[in-house]
């Protein structure tokens, strides 16, 4: 042999690479749900109520309606207003873990959500063991969760 390179022995056949980046894309999809993914009762609680917190404001300035969210240490339930008074609608969550409503003072813990884009200002701590994360909005910003 003369050392020389063929032109067809030369570099990567296009399929070649195709099936390199997919191999790369997917496993930079698989390790990026994975990273993400709350681990533990806590974050999924946390998590969740930052959702819900943000749906519900959606909703009221959606459909020009007033909402509320009752709160409690066990879970939640949703609210509308229905003939001057509060009626729970559908089934509402529970908690996994410990937490503790401390805004709304009132029992119950109500947020009210009104069209305008407003709520009651909240603050509620979600624990687990020796982590804790603590979740408020002063009523016109979104929900912001911190700790850990």
């Amino acid at each position: 042999m003369d050392g020389s390179l063929r032109r067809h022995d030369a570099g990567f056949t296009l399929v070649e690479l195709m099936i390199v980046v997919t191999v790369l894309s997917l496993l930079t999809v698989s390790v990026s749900l994975g990273v993400n993914r709350p681990r533990t009762a806590q974050a999924q609680d946390w998590s969740r109520f930052e959702a819900l917190h943000g749906r519900m404001r959606a909703e009221a300035v959606l459909g020009r309606a007033v909402l509320g969210l009752a709160l409690t240490a066990e879970g939640y339930s949703w609210l509308r207003r229905q003939g001057g008074a509060w009626a729970e609608v559908g089934d509402g969550g529970a908690w996994r873990d410990g937490v503790a409503v401390l805004l709304p003072f009132d029992p119950g813990g109500r947020v009210v959500f009104t069209p305008g884009g407003q709520s009651t200002p909240v603050r509620v701590r979600f624990q687990a063991g020796a982590q804790v994360v603590i979740c408020q909005s002063d009523g016109w910003a979104p929900v912001t969760c911190a700790g850990g």
